[in-house]
């Protein structure tokens, strides 16, 4: 588990599973039954929770020039509305009052 952990990490959570899997010769389903046993989460899951920690960490370290789809797309979200209901989602607020 630690070498996933670190791949998801390292990636800041923009792998698929698919591609975690395969970079640690495991199946997806396999990683999947495990990584929620023994971590309590999906590695999905786990990798929404870095991906968007790293967005958080650049919204709140990056000067106002810097707008919310320029960080939507380096972190790897859809768009900047995507981002914007994941902020709203895990903080309640909306990413303006960060």
């Amino acid at each position: 588990m630690k070498s996933v952990i670190e791949d998801i990490h390292k990636s800041n959570g923009q792998l698929s599973i698919a591609q975690i899997a395969k970079r640690n010769f495991v199946t997806a389903r396999w990683l999947e039954r495990n990584f929620k046993t023994h971590i309590g989460v999906t590695p999905k899951e786990y990798s929404n929770i870095v991906r968007f920690q790293n967005a958080l960490s650049l919204i709140k370290n990056s000067d106002k020039a810097r707008s919310l789809l320029d960080i939507a797309f380096k972190c790897g979200f859809y768009d900047h509305s995507h981002l914007a209901n994941e902020i709203k989602r895990n903080t309640g607020v909306a990413p303006s009052q960060l």
